[in-house]
Protein backbone atom coordinates (compact mmCIF):
# COMPACT_ATOMS: atom_id res chain seq x y z
CA UNK A 1 0.00 0.00 0.00
CA UNK A 2 1.47 3.15 -0.86
CA UNK A 3 1.88 6.09 1.73
CA UNK A 4 -0.96 8.19 0.20
CA UNK A 5 -3.71 5.89 -0.04
CA UNK A 6 -2.32 4.85 3.69
CA UNK A 7 -2.88 8.17 5.16
CA UNK A 8 -6.65 8.51 3.48
CA UNK A 9 -7.75 5.13 4.93
CA UNK A 10 -6.30 6.57 8.04
CA UNK A 11 -7.97 9.55 8.21
CA UNK A 12 -11.34 8.09 7.92
CA UNK A 13 -10.27 6.41 11.58
CA UNK A 14 -10.61 7.83 14.76
CA UNK A 15 -8.25 9.91 16.30
CA UNK A 16 -7.36 7.15 19.33
CA UNK A 17 -7.15 4.50 16.20
CA UNK A 18 -4.77 6.52 14.53
CA UNK A 19 -2.83 6.60 18.07
CA UNK A 20 -3.26 2.74 18.16
CA UNK A 21 -1.68 2.51 14.25
CA UNK A 22 1.60 4.29 15.21
CA UNK A 23 2.06 2.14 18.02
CA UNK A 24 1.99 -0.92 15.89
CA UNK A 25 5.42 -1.99 15.13
CA UNK A 26 6.27 -2.33 11.67
CA UNK A 27 9.64 -4.89 12.10
CA UNK A 28 7.89 -7.27 14.97
CA UNK A 29 4.32 -8.13 15.62
CA UNK A 30 3.56 -7.39 18.97
CA UNK A 31 0.10 -8.87 21.10
CA UNK A 32 -2.96 -6.38 22.15
CA UNK A 33 -1.47 -5.74 25.66
CA UNK A 34 1.88 -4.81 24.88
CA UNK A 35 0.52 -1.87 22.34
CA UNK A 36 -1.62 -1.36 25.34
CA UNK A 37 1.30 -0.77 27.76
CA UNK A 38 3.24 1.28 24.65
CA UNK A 39 -0.05 3.80 24.35
CA UNK A 40 -0.38 3.80 28.24
CA UNK A 41 3.49 5.14 28.12
CA UNK A 42 2.73 7.25 25.60
CA UNK A 43 -0.09 9.20 28.08
CA UNK A 44 -2.65 8.07 25.93
CA UNK A 45 -6.21 7.39 28.04
CA UNK A 46 -7.60 4.12 26.14
CA UNK A 47 -8.89 1.11 28.17
CA UNK A 48 -8.05 -2.30 26.64
CA UNK A 49 -11.44 -2.96 24.97
CA UNK A 50 -11.04 0.37 23.48
CA UNK A 51 -7.51 -0.83 21.79
CA UNK A 52 -8.93 -3.76 20.87
CA UNK A 53 -11.87 -2.67 19.00
CA UNK A 54 -9.35 0.08 17.50
CA UNK A 55 -7.06 -3.18 16.24
CA UNK A 56 -10.14 -4.50 15.16
CA UNK A 57 -10.98 -1.89 12.62
CA UNK A 58 -7.42 -1.12 11.48
CA UNK A 59 -7.29 -4.84 10.37
CA UNK A 60 -10.71 -4.97 8.82
CA UNK A 61 -9.34 -1.59 6.83
CA UNK A 62 -6.15 -3.11 5.57
CA UNK A 63 -3.93 -1.14 7.53
CA UNK A 64 -2.61 -4.17 9.63
CA UNK A 65 -2.17 -7.58 10.03
CA UNK A 66 -2.51 -10.25 12.35
CA UNK A 67 0.55 -12.63 10.86
CA UNK A 68 -0.14 -14.89 14.24
CA UNK A 69 -3.07 -15.49 16.66
CA UNK A 70 -3.53 -11.93 18.75
CA UNK A 71 -0.35 -10.43 17.12
CA UNK A 72 -0.06 -7.32 15.23
CA UNK A 73 2.24 -5.98 12.95
CA UNK A 74 1.94 -3.06 9.96
CA UNK A 75 3.41 -3.31 6.51
CA UNK A 76 5.91 -0.26 5.34
CA UNK A 77 4.10 2.21 3.40
CA UNK A 78 5.85 2.49 -0.09
CA UNK A 79 6.65 6.47 -0.54
CA UNK A 80 4.30 8.92 -1.59
CA UNK A 81 4.27 9.63 -5.84
CA UNK A 82 6.70 12.47 -6.00
CA UNK A 83 3.93 15.80 -5.86
CA UNK A 84 4.81 19.09 -8.44
CA UNK A 85 7.08 21.66 -6.79
CA UNK A 86 5.61 23.87 -4.45
CA UNK A 87 4.67 27.38 -5.35
CA UNK A 88 5.34 30.34 -3.42
CA UNK A 89 2.74 33.38 -3.58
CA UNK A 90 5.04 35.15 -5.97
CA UNK A 91 5.11 32.49 -8.44
CA UNK A 92 1.31 31.73 -8.34
CA UNK A 93 0.92 35.67 -8.94
CA UNK A 94 3.75 35.35 -11.65
CA UNK A 95 1.11 32.26 -13.34
CA UNK A 96 -2.12 34.00 -13.08
CA UNK A 97 -0.89 37.34 -14.49
CA UNK A 98 0.46 34.80 -17.26
CA UNK A 99 -2.66 33.17 -17.77
CA UNK A 100 -4.50 36.12 -17.76
CA UNK A 101 -3.34 36.43 -20.61
CA UNK A 102 -4.47 32.88 -21.77
CA UNK A 103 -7.87 33.54 -21.60
CA UNK A 104 -10.51 33.92 -18.49
CA UNK A 105 -10.89 30.14 -18.20
CA UNK A 106 -7.75 29.47 -17.60
CA UNK A 107 -7.94 31.96 -14.75
CA UNK A 108 -10.86 30.45 -13.25
CA UNK A 109 -9.26 26.88 -13.29
CA UNK A 110 -6.16 28.16 -11.47
CA UNK A 111 -8.44 29.88 -8.82
CA UNK A 112 -10.27 26.47 -8.80
CA UNK A 113 -7.24 24.80 -7.55
CA UNK A 114 -6.65 27.39 -5.30
CA UNK A 115 -9.89 26.72 -3.53
CA UNK A 116 -9.62 22.87 -3.69
CA UNK A 117 -6.10 23.12 -2.11
CA UNK A 118 -7.54 25.72 0.55
CA UNK A 119 -10.36 23.60 1.14
CA UNK A 120 -8.17 20.08 1.98
CA UNK A 121 -6.03 21.93 4.36
CA UNK A 122 -8.96 23.09 5.79
CA UNK A 123 -10.35 19.50 6.26
CA UNK A 124 -6.91 18.55 7.75
CA UNK A 125 -7.49 20.87 10.55
CA UNK A 126 -10.72 20.28 10.75
CA UNK A 127 -9.88 16.40 11.20
CA UNK A 128 -6.74 17.60 13.80
CA UNK A 129 -9.27 19.38 16.04
CA UNK A 130 -11.77 16.66 16.15
CA UNK A 131 -9.16 14.14 16.93
CA UNK A 132 -8.14 16.15 20.05
CA UNK A 133 -11.61 16.58 20.90
CA UNK A 134 -12.41 13.19 20.77
CA UNK A 135 -9.28 12.27 22.87
CA UNK A 136 -10.50 14.84 25.55
CA UNK A 137 -13.51 13.50 25.46
CA UNK A 138 -12.35 9.70 26.15
CA UNK A 139 -10.48 11.14 29.22
CA UNK A 140 -13.19 12.57 30.71
CA UNK A 141 -15.22 9.54 30.33
CA UNK A 142 -12.41 7.64 32.27
CA UNK A 143 -12.05 10.38 34.73
CA UNK A 144 -16.12 10.10 35.15
CA UNK A 145 -15.98 6.47 35.58
CA UNK A 146 -12.86 6.56 38.19
CA UNK A 147 -14.94 9.04 39.97
CA UNK A 148 -18.64 6.98 40.12
CA UNK A 149 -16.09 4.15 41.43
CA UNK A 150 -14.93 6.70 43.88
CA UNK A 151 -18.29 7.61 44.77
CA UNK A 152 -19.84 3.74 45.50
CA UNK A 153 -16.69 2.97 47.93
CA UNK A 154 -17.54 6.39 49.56
CA UNK A 155 -20.52 4.69 49.71
CA UNK A 156 -19.60 1.70 50.54
CA UNK A 157 -17.42 2.94 53.08
CA UNK A 158 -19.85 5.40 54.84
CA UNK A 159 -22.47 2.39 54.94
CA UNK A 160 -19.72 0.73 56.92
CA UNK A 161 -19.21 3.49 59.29
CA UNK A 162 -23.18 3.37 59.69
CA UNK A 163 -23.12 0.40 60.67
CA UNK A 164 -20.48 0.17 63.35
CA UNK A 165 -21.66 3.48 65.25
CA UNK A 166 -25.87 1.68 65.57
Amino acid sequence: MNESRQQQMLAGQSAIARKVFEIVPIQESWAASEIYGALRAANTAADTRTVRRCLGELKDAGLIREPAGGKFQRDAATPKPKKEPVMTQATKSTVVSIKKSEGALDVLAALSGEVVSLSDEFSKRMKALAGRIEEVALSVEGERESNAEAMAKLKQFQDLLKGLSQ
